[in-house]
């Protein structure tokens, strides 16, 4: 796990444990999960960001990652879901018809924490060695 970002200017550390759920709580994500971890994955990358853990239950979704200060949790978070809401239910219609009534995948809130060198193993763990039904 990197510990420190360098820059020309910076050096940062900031690692945030993000939650999220589909609008209403349906449990729909067991049936996109691997199209959502990709997305997740190739979204992280596209900003330079780095995911440690990620896991999908089929309610919400779990995501330790590391990013660079100049963005904000909520810009990480819009990058995240945005991307990956929009195209999933234009990937399976089926699912926006049934469960989401022409609306998005995502509800508007999230959870964000902010970890420090210690606590980022133990949320690491939480999110590997945990199965969230």
């Amino acid at each position: 796990m990197t510990e420190y970002r360098r820059h020309a200017h910076t050096v940062s550390t900031c690692k945030y444990h993000f939650v999220w759920c589909p609008k209403y709580r349906h449990s729909v994500l067991e049936y996109i999960e691997d199209e959502l971890t990709e997305m997740l994955h190739k979204t992280a990358k596209r900003f330079g960001h780095e995911i440690f853990s990620l896991e999908i239950a089929d309610d919400h979704v779990h995501v330790f990652i590391q990013v660079d200060p100049k963005w904000s949790p909520a810009e990480v978070a819009k990058q995240l879901k945005g991307y990956s809401g929009r195209t999933l239910l234009e990937r399976h219609p089926e699912l926006k018809e049934e469960y989401f009534w022409g609306s998005g995948l995502w509800k508007d809130g999230y959870y964000v924490g902010t970890t420090g060198n210690v606590a980022a193993d133990v949320v690491q763990r939480y999110i590997d060695e945990t199965k969230h039904t």
